[in-house]
């Protein structure tokens, strides 16, 4: 720790709390509680404090928080839940941005905007990102391929392998009708999981989760809050790669919900103003 002028105490970049708990449970609900945090795990909670504010027995504090959310336990949110096996699919060096790809799907969801499906779209060997796209669980090959133009292909281009988790003609009909509505002959390799890969069945849990905590009050509302579902996943770190999806594409996370070094926590603001009449 280092002492720095104004009376305060600094970890690295991380401003240290010491000997005030409303200020503590302050800082973790702001992690932890707000919309777009997404009522995150022990660990990932943990690691976001941990990038602005750091105290002694900071999990500890963290892990009895999050025991006591109401919000988690009325959602049944699993707050260290256990990882999925991962069937091998190898990742290749150093792999680009969607190039291997999985497409997954979320159904028996309530009609929301003429939906009751989602579509995910998770990288898998570089970004580990997510992409969410709302749909109906009666869409055809053709159906995903016309929303993969539309959400991925002009961002990201054409993947070379591509896992689906329905039967082999529909997976061969999607890369197929892909690469004829471009007009170009592509490789494009496929392989179809019968039971979707560990990396995105956490994908599809975290999701799910959020989906509980965000709709109770209209389970019809899912499909407008899924671009913040999106950020959400997308703006926590990876426990393969240690960064957040965002900081590999963009080299930053963007700035909704987290707190700017200046923040209007209770006794923070008054602290750091002193800093700046010194």
């Amino acid at each position: 720790m280092e002492y720095r002028p104004g009376g305060l105490w600094w970890k690295d970049t991380a401003l240290v709390v010491v000997g005030n708990n409303s200020l503590k449970r302050g800082v973790t609900s702001k992690f932890h509680d707000a919309l777009l945090a997404g009522h995150p795990g022990i660990a990932k909670t943990t690691t976001e404090i941990c990038k602005y504010y750091w105290w002694p027995g900071i999990r500890d504090f963290v892990t009895e928080y999050i025991k006591g959310c109401a919000t988690c336990q009325m959602n049944k949110v699993n707050t260290n839940p256990s990882k999925p096996p991962v069937y091998p699919i190898t990742p290749v060096p150093d792999a680009l941005p969607f190039q291997t790809i999985t497409l997954n799907f979320i159904t028996k969801l309530p009609e929301s905007l003429g939906n009751d499906t989602i579509l995910t779209i998770t990288d898998h060997d570089c970004l580990k990102a997510s992409i969410f796209i709302p749909c109906k669980e009666a869409i055809d090959s053709e159906g995903v391929t016309k929303l993969y133009l539309q959400h991925m292909v002009l961002h990201y281009g054409l993947p070379k392998k591509i896992i689906l988790d329905r039967d082999t003609q529909f997976t061969s009909n999607f890369t197929k009708e892909l690469c004829r509505i471009l007009g170009i002959k592509q490789n494009i390799s496929t392989a179809y999981h019968p039971q979707t890969n560990g990396q995105s069945e956490r994908t599809n849990q975290s999701l799910e989760q959020y989906l509980h905590i965000v709709c109770r009050k209209d389970q019809h509302a899912w499909a407008e809050w899924l671009p913040l579902m999106q950020y959400m996943r997308n703006s926590w770190p990876s426990s393969t790669t240690k960064k957040t999806p965002y900081e590999l594409i963009l080299r930053y996370t963007p700035n909704i919900h987290q707190p700017n070094r200046v923040t209007a926590l209770p006794g923070i603001t008054e602290r750091l103003e002193k800093i700046k009449e010194h």
